[in-house]
Order: structure tokens, then C-alpha cells, then sequence
């Protein structure tokens, strides 16, 4: 009786951090555009909203990365 407590606990752990645990790997796999490297406030925004981020800097981070490219 008691195993099967430690059993259902258990199981109720790792289903409590298994979608944790894929958020984080997922999101270490995501690189940031290069004005969020550099930047802790630009990477925070981009971190919670990519849109928005795209919609304010998107523009500068292409021509950085041509520069980039290029240079």
C-alpha cells in the first residue's frame, strides 16, 4: 500500500516538471537576433514577446546582419 503512495507521488512530480523542463531545453535551442545578444533589455523582450520585438527591431537586426555579413 505504501509503495504504491510513493509511486503515485512520484509520478505526480515528474508530470509537474516534465513541461517545465521542456520549455527550458526548448528555449535554450532558440538563438537571439544579434541587437538581443547585446542587449539584456532587447533579449528580455524577445524572451517574452518575439512579435513585438520583431515589430520595434526587426528592421535593425536585418541591416546588422548584413553588415555582419559583410564585414
Amino acid at each position: 500500500m505504501i509503495e504504491w503512495k510513493y509511486l503515485a507521488v512520484g509520478a505526480f512530480v515528474l508530470l509537474a516538471f516534465l513541461p517545465v523542463t521542456y520549455q527550458a531545453i526548448r528555449q535554450r535551442k532558440q538563438r537571439p537576433p544579434l541587437l538581443a545578444q547585446q542587449d539584456r533589455k532587447l533579449y528580455r523582450l524577445w524572451k517574452s514577446d518575439p512579435d513585438a520585438y520583431e515589430r520595434q527591431y526587426g528592421a535593425l537586426d536585418r541591416a546588422s546582419d548584413k553588415r555582419a555579413q559583410r564585414g
